[in-house]
């Protein structure tokens, strides 16, 4: 039976404004209170385990999840673009670099955004409305990542493969807000989003113009994105493993020895445990993991992989 048990492994080697901000509040206020408070459902979301394989394209073909990877980039970050093709990127069914301008050599796609750190939401959007023109049909899953996040994709395929992927889902890093009743996923560990949902964005806030969420490219696309999908019919997931433990990480291999609160730290939306108690053994992200430390991270999953039958 195989199973990628991962972080223990590695480890031993202007601002929300909104029309309808009433009702969001009325209508969410109770779900948001028990959602601190409740344990994972381990039974809906349990994880199947594929029997033994030998590769990642075995793998791939008793698990009939389509997902496809996209990661916002600078035009200075053909050198991470490239490290990102090399390693966990491959094992995407498609991978999509946006940029502000279009770049062959890697290749990347040419948004509408000014290239700056500020844009980051101008580039969700606008990145969601290429998927939506271009690639809707192509994939179940649509993964955002950043250009020093690394992802286990195996462990990710797996995790996705037990939701239904013509609901409108919405799955990451779960954070608290103070203004989000739903809380938000982080961007730096990545999220993932079903068809339908980029569907309903796409249709129901961009098409509209923003009439019920953040119009313009400046902000934080993570908290921006959440306040546009909460007021829709979206279900915000609880992605960790039925231990409690979070799957998607905000943090690298590098923060797990040294002592300290993940909930307190990073305002987690659920209760988390101490210690590497936290974390799941089937870590999907890392983040933020830097330039070359990629290969490392890339050179110990499969490591722990090839060991694991």
């Amino acid at each position: 039976m195989r199973r990628t048990n991962l972080l223990r492994s590695l480890c031993e080697s202007n601002l929300f404004r909104s029309r309808y901000w009433w009702l969001v509040t009325l209508i969410l206020g109770w779900y948001s209170f028990l959602g601190h408070v409740q344990t994972p459902d381990s039974t809906a979301h349990s994880i199947v385990h594929p029997s033994n394989t030998s590769n990642s394209e075995e793998i791939g073909s008793s698990w009939p999840v389509r997902i496809l990877c996209w990661v916002p980039i600078s035009t200075n970050s053909k050198s991470r673009a490239d490290l990102i093709q090399k390693t966990w990127g491959k094992q995407c069914d498609a991978l999509l670099f946006m940029s502000s301008k279009s770049d062959p050599t890697i290749p990347s796609i040419g948004l509408p955004v000014e290239d700056s750190y500020n844009t980051l939401w101008g580039k969700t959007y606008e990145g969601l409305k290429y998927i939506y023109d271009h690639n809707l049909d192509d994939a179940d899953w649509f993964f955002k990542a950043d250009d020093d996040t690394y992802v286990v994709v195996d462990n990710l395929r797996q995790f996705l493969s037990s939701y239904d992927a013509a609901l409108p889902h919405f799955l990451g890093a779960r954070f608290a807000h103070n203004r989000l009743l739903k809380g938000y996923f982080g961007g730096g560990a990545g999220y993932a989003m079903t068809r339908e949902t980029v569907r309903l964005f796409i249709e129901r806030v961009y098409d509209k113009h923003f009439d019920i969420c953040i119009l313009g490219p400046n902000g934080e696309e993570d908290s921006y994105l959440a306040m546009c999908l909460e007021i829709l019919d979206i279900l915000f997931g609880d992605s960790r493993d039925p231990n409690g433990s979070e799957r998607f990480l905000q943090l690298s291999l590098h923060n797990l020895y040294r002592p300290w609160d993940y909930q307190a730290t990073l305002r987690a939306f659920f209760r988390s445990k101490p210690g590497l108690e936290c974390c799941s053994n089937e870590t999907i992200s890392f983040h933020p993991v830097k330039d070359e430390q990629l290969l490392e991270y890339d050179y110990l999953v499969s490591y722990r992989q090839l060991n694991t039958y």
